[in-house]
C-alpha cells in the first residue's frame, strides 16, 4: 500500500489499517476485514462534514506501529492527539488542549461506508440519545426536541435509508441527516452510537465523553462527530472518542422486522 507523503499507518494483530493524515489531523483511509476476510476501505468523504477548527498544521511527536501522537500550537492554543489502533478494533483518540484564551478545538470527522461502496441505505443505527436538535442552517430557530415519534428516534435501531423520507429529516435543504443529539451520557466514556452493515458483517460503535454527538449522513456515507471541545482560558481540556469496528454474526443484527396483521 502506498502511503502518501504525511500520513502514518497504524496497523493491529488483525490485520486492520488505519492511515491517519499527521498534516491535518484526519483519519484518511481505514482497511478491515468483512465477515469473510475482505478487506475494504470503510471511509468515504462526506461533502459538509464539519472539518478541522484548527487551520495550523500538526507536527508529529511519536509513532509507532499502533499509536501516533500529534501536536498542534497557534495564537496560544496547544493541542495534543494520541491516537492508540487496538487489536479488538477500536482506535481511541485522546485529546487534551490548553489555551490562554478561551478557545474551541473541532476535530476532523471521517466519514463511513462500512460496505465499502455504494450506498448505506440498510445501514442499521441507533443512538443512545431521547432528543436532537435541528440543523444550525434551519428556517426556525434550533431547539432541542424530543425523538420521540420522529424519524430521530434511533433509540431502537433503524435503517438509515427509511428515515432520509422522513418528514423533517431534508427541511434545512439537506441531502440527508445533518443534526445534533443529546446523549445520556455523564462525562465518561460510554457508547452514543452503532452502526451495522448487514451485508458485510462490519459493525461499528461509538463511544464519546462528551455530552453531544452529530450525525451527518446521506445516502452513501454517514459521519459520527463528537461536539466541539470548549477550552476555558488558562486552563486544560480534554476528551477521549473511541471508533470500534468489528464484525458481527448476520443473525446477531438488530434489523426490524415487518409486523404481520393477521
Amino acid at each position: 500500500m502506498m502511503v502518501p507523503a504525511g500520513c502514518h499507518v497504524l496497523r493491529n494483530g488483525r490485520g486492520m489499517r488505519v492511515m491517519v493524515n499527521a498534516v491535518d489531523a484526519s483519519l484518511a483511509a481505514w482497511w478491515a476485514p468483512d465477515r469473510y476476510g475482505r478487506q475494504a476501505d470503510v471511509l468515504a468523504r462526506l461533502a459538509g462534514a464539519p472539518a478541522s477548527a484548527t487551520e495550523a498544521s500538526w507536527q508529529c511527536e511519536a509513532a509507532g506501529e499502533t499509536t501516533l501522537a500529534l501536536r498542534m500550537s497557534r495564537d496560544g492554543l496547544c493541542v495534543r492527539l494520541r491516537y492508540r489502533l487496538e487489536d479488538d478494533g477500536a482506535l481511541r483518540i485522546d485529546c487534551e488542549a490548553v489555551a490562554l484564551a478561551t478557545a474551541r478545538v473541532s476535530l476532523a470527522s471521517p466519514s463511513f461506508n462500512l460496505h465499502g461502496g455504494g450506498g448505506v441505505g440498510d445501514h442499521v443505527l441507533r443512538v443512545a440519545a431521547d432528543r436532537y436538535l435541528p440543523p444550525a442552517g434551519a428556517s426556525v430557530a434550533a431547539e432541542v426536541a424530543e425523538v420521540a415519534g420522529s424519524a430521530f428516534d434511533f433509540r431502537q435501531a433503524a435503517p438509515l435509508g427509511a428515515r432520509l423520507a422522513w418528514p423533517g429529516v431534508q427541511a434545512s435543504g439537506a441531502q440527508g441527516f445533518d443534526h445534533g443529539f443529546c446523549l445520556r451520557g455523564d462525562g465518561l466514556l460510554h457508547e452514543a452510537a452503532r452502526v451495522a452493515d448487514p451485508a458485510s458483517g462490519r459493525e461499528l460503535r461509538f463511544f464519546t465523553t462528551q455530552p453531544q454527538l452529530h450525525l451527518h449522513s446521506d445516502a452513501s456515507r454517514f459521519c459520527l462527530a463528537s461536539q466541539v471541545l470548549d477550552v476555558p482560558s488558562g486552563a486544560a481540556a480534554r476528551h477521549t472518542l473511541v471508533y470500534r469496528l468489528g464484525v458481527q454474526d448476520v443473525n446477531a443484527f438488530e434489523i426490524p422486522k415487518k409486523v404481520s396483521m393477521l
